[in-house]
């Protein structure tokens, strides 16, 4: 297993100062049970159990970065305002050292090269279509969105098939936000086919009509995106049913699911933008 997908040294460390301080050793051995990580010897202090469960889930565990984003988003999810006492309008010292805590956390994950993305999704540094596309989806309150990119980017190791599956339901849910916005009527038994055609043309998307020679390429570049995915789904789709023979053309591998996953989000991103700007 290549060092990139096991959870880093440093990080380790630093939750190992860090989880103690919100868990019992129950309930702290409990998130480690539901995040797949291997079991430590009771004996341990909360601390060193924390270093020994993550030691071993790199050693042991098929995806270490899977159980390291089940752990983090106990700890990143948590509100910091339910610390207040009833009444209290300024934060509270609880308040204060959980977000420092959280901030040490992004910040030890981007100088390993990771970003942490809701729902505990641990993304690799420079992804920022995908950052940039849950800023939007977060700020405009579009939970549908987030669901679809929440499952794409959990299966990317685990199931390469459903995260490029996914990936095509995120680029979906976007163009139908856009769509709204612009008021233009859609069914719900439309297909990405379809509503893209619709968006596109709403957009003034067709290169044809461009004078720009590079921004022709570029809108070509948009159209071959959401052509490619909708293939991905569909192969996924044909694939069910098939012999291990058959269903060897229809192979994706987590590096093609990523590839997949940042180019939807980056058409994604842009149409949500435009909502932003209309």
């Amino acid at each position: 297993m290549a060092d990139e997908d096991k959870i880093p040294t440093n990080l380790i460390g630093l939750l190992s100062r860090i989880i103690p301080e919100y868990h019992t050793r129950a309930t702290q051995d409990a998130l480690f049970l539901y995040a797949g990580a291997p079991a430590s010897d009771p004996e341990l202090s909360k601390a060193k159990a924390v270093v020994a469960c993550l030691r071993a889930a790199n050693t042991h565990s098929a995806f270490p970065m899977k159980v390291l984003g089940v752990i983090l988003d106990d700890i990143m999810e948590k509100d910091a305002k339910d610390t207040r006492s009833w009444g209290q309008t300024t934060p509270s010292e609880q308040e204060i050292a959980l977000e420092k805590c959280k901030a040490d956390i992004r910040e030890t994950l981007g100088r390993e090269g990771f970003s942490y993305v809701k729902g505990g999704a641990i993304v690799k540094a420079g992804t920022s279509s995908t950052l940039s596309l849950f800023e939007s989806v977060k700020k405009h309150g579009l939970s549908t969105v987030e669901i679809e990119i929440t499952r794409a980017l959990a299966q990317i190791e685990e199931d390469p098939h459903a995260a490029a599956h996914y990936a095509g339901n995120v680029l979906e849910a976007a163009i139908k936000v856009y769509l709204d916005h612009k008021s233009i009527p859609f069914t719900d038994k439309d297909t990405l086919s379809p509503l893209w055609k619709l968006a596109s043309d709403a957009m003034g998307l067709n290169s044809e009509d461009w004078d720009d020679k590079d921004l022709k390429l570029i809108g070509t570049g948009l159209n071959n995106i959401v052509t490619g995915i909708m293939y991905i789904r569909n192969r996924k789709s044909a694939a069910h049913g098939r012999s291990s023979g058959q269903a060897k053309i229809y192979v994706i591998k987590p590096r093609h699911a990523r590839l997949a996953i940042h180019s939807a989000h980056t058409v994604a991103a842009y149409l949500i933008e435009l909502t932003e700007l209309s």
